[in-house]
């Protein structure tokens, strides 16, 4: 028997005509602030149903996967997990993913009911048409739980769901479970004691000192957060320590734990998991620390709220690019002041640089102009594959009908000479100016393939990187793309064509895929065999969220140097880290490469190359992937449970 799932008995009035919908077998799109308790929703009708087939609730990261995974273990559930590289208990009840991971199981193991948390990742341009995918691909006989807390227009999410078929119900909830009071931040710096220096030592004591605290607080880079932990653990008034246990402070290390010690740490993608889900956030949700100092990049990855947030500048670096926090970025953050039954109010500290709370807002929602590729091959697969490229545009999140590219070409099948499948094909092939094809001089349609649109398509786009024929059906290089989420697939399916690129080389070289600028060092970021072997076989082609150059977007050399000597000794890992890639990143990159070796292992492929690649997965990778499992979570000390006063009451001057 489960046990209660909720310490709210008497669930609000819109939870409970959330949970009806559900029950009543509707998709239901979910919209309300952040700590609100839209998860209880999902809870409540596990609970109270029971449903014969499993039910599957998706999340953005794998660290939010794990951690909903000891929630929900803590309770008593028989819960799964599945992120790539880890999968547990992939048959128990209700299983928590990452949404890629679960891919498989939407499209063919019919789970009961769907759950997509922060669906507002379908505007992402690198995730969304992952998560468009998903959703578009889920049975008929699957109810979907859409969950957001800044969609500003889930009407119209629910008007696309009705387009496909379904029957939907919206439920929104505006009001904040705990209200949020804006407050100067400099003014609570200019009245703290001539002895504290810095502006921010100044301000975060005079937060304290007024019973704002704990406060989170978002900075730019890793670098920032660091600087800014070390300086106020260093510069605020002492407090009652800290005390770790054996385990904690093994696994903090000298400086986090000194650091823990005085309250204060800092939270980014840099750390290793285990000190950022076992250490830092248990401590934060239980009110041990008084200030947390995490990165903007990783604000959506953050599960845990303090009475107070201080956002410390309107922008930060991806990739080396500026850009700045976007409206529902900003109220993610601010929805993480106020901890609903501890405080009566949450406050968002506002300095120098900060946004102001007027520009925390929900936007409306819009797809990212990135193509589902993997949809479309899908469609190209089949029979008909012209049909269902029509049916998968029309399927896609969009007021206006998306086309796919064929939709003039299609009728006039078997008449034209040129042989092409797309309507971009025809017009580019007729206005070329060197190696002309003669069938278009006296063809019947050349007026209107003159007429027709030069701009790229998405089967256009497919057909010139070779994943389709000219009449749409699927190449063997596409069949090995398909089985793969983004363009995973479209490199590996370049490594295994190359003649003289050996499986061996082949398994490692694939961790460049996702190692970015962080691997490369002294190197062109750009450069290897990898990199290389892609723009042999696809040019400078360019295809939104999949090749740029030629090339996986994501892709940086040193990657595979990274993961191989990893994957020799997992003990090397602060070894093979530098001043740019850290533990966090070295653990993050092993994670994706695990993630794609399992994909290569379930993948339906018969190509005598991809075998041979395989078998090297299988005897070089395989038995580290079968130990694979969430890793365990150190305890709470009990004096670490219950949350304490981080008020000060004076300091000398």
């Amino acid at each position: 028997m489960f046990e209660a799932l909720h310490n709210l008995i008497i669930p609000d009035t819109w939870q409970v005509r959330a949970i009806g919908a559900l029950k009543s077998g509707k998709d239901l799109v979910l919209s309300a602030p952040t700590g609100a308790g839209k998860t209880f929703v999902f809870e409540q009708w596990f609970q109270d149903t029971r449903p014969s087939s499993q039910a599957l609730y998706t999340v953005p990261t794998r660290a939010l996967a794990n951690d909903k995974y000891f929630e929900w273990k803590a309770k008593g559930w028989r819960v799964g997990i599945l992120t790539g590289d880890v999968s547990h208990a992939a048959d128990a009840p209700v299983v928590v993913a990452t949404l890629e991971a679960a891919r498989g199981k939407i499209a063919t193991g019919s789970p009961s009911l769907l759950a997509v948390d922060e669906y507002q990742w379908i505007s992402d341009p690198a995730r969304g048409h992952h998560f468009e995918a998903a959703i578009v691909s889920a049975p008929a006989q699957t109810r979907l739980l859409l969950l957001s807390g800044c969609v500003a227009n889930p009407e119209a999410v629910a008007a696309w769901l009705t387009r496909l078929g379904r029957s939907v119900e919206v439920v929104e909830h505006r009001e904040r479970p705990v209200p949020l009071e804006e407050m100067d931040f400099s003014s609570l710096a200019s009245r703290a004691p001539s002895s504290l220096e810095g502006y921010w030592t100044r301000g975060i004591y005079g937060a304290l000192r007024e019973d704002l605290g704990p406060v989170l607080i978002f900075a730019p880079q890793r670098q920032d957060a660091e600087k800014m932990a070390r300086t106020l653990a260093k510069n605020l008034p002492p407090c009652a320590p800290l005390e770790l246990s054996p385990e904690q402070r093994q696994l903090a290390g000298a400086e986090l734990g000194k650091m823990l010690a005085t309250r204060v740490a800092w939270h980014h993608s840099g750390m290793d998991y285990l000190q950022r889900a076992g250490l830092v956030e248990p401590l934060a949700k239980s009110g041990q620390l008084r200030v947390v100092v995490a990165t903007l990049g990783l604000a959506a990855g953050i599960n845990f709220s303090l009475r107070s947030v201080l956002v410390t500048s309107g922008q930060y670096k991806v990739e080396g690019e500026a850009r700045p926090i976007l409206c529902h970025e900003l109220l993610q953050m601010a929805g993480r002041a106020g901890r609903r039954g501890l405080d009566e109010m949450g406050y968002y500290l506002v300095a120098d640089q900060s946004p102001r709370l007027d520009e925390a807002r929900s936007t409306a929602l819009k797809r990212a102009s990135t193509m589902p590729v993997g949809l479309f091959l899908q469609a190209c697969a089949t029979p008909d594959p012209a049909t269902c490229c029509a049916r998968a545009a029309a399927s896609l999140f969009s007021k206006r009908p998306l086309l796919a590219g064929h939709e003039q070409t299609t009728p006039l099948v078997g008449t034209l000479p040129c042989g092409q499948g797309t309507d971009t094909g025809r017009a580019r092939l007729v206005r070329r100016k060197s190696r002309r094809f003669s069938g278009c001089k006296g063809c019947q349609h050349r007026a209107q393939c003159q007429a027709l649109s030069l701009q790229p398509t998405v089967l256009w786009q497919l057909q010139r990187a070779g994943l389709i024929a000219k009449d749409l059906t699927v190449t063997e290089r596409g069949r090995i793309a398909a089985c793969f989420p983004g363009p995973d697939g479209m490199a590996l399916a370049a490594a295994v064509e190359v003649k003289g690129y050996l499986p061996e080389e082949i398994v490692f070289d694939l961790a460049n895929l996702y190692a970015g600028e962080r691997f490369c060092g002294e190197e062109p970021r750009w450069s290897g065999r990898l990199a290389a072997v892609c723009q042999q076989v696809y040019g400078s082609l360019e295809i939104e969220g999949c090749l740029v150059s030629g090339v996986p977007p994501h892709y940086g050399t040193g990657g595979s140097e990274a993961v191989r000597g990893l994957h020799e000794n997992s003990e090397r890992k602060s070894r093979l880290t530098s001043g740019f890639a850290m533990v966090g990143d070295l653990v993050r990159l092993h994670t994706e490469w695990r993630s794609l070796m399992r994909q290569i292992l379930a993948a339906e492929v018969d190509s005598v190359k991809f075998e041979s690649l395989r078998e090297i997965v299988r005897s070089v990778v395989a038995p580290a992937l079968a130990k694979s499992y969430p890793p365990e979570i150190p305890a709470l000390l009990p004096a670490q449970k219950n949350p304490i006063q981080h008020r000060f009451t004076r300091v000398q001057k």
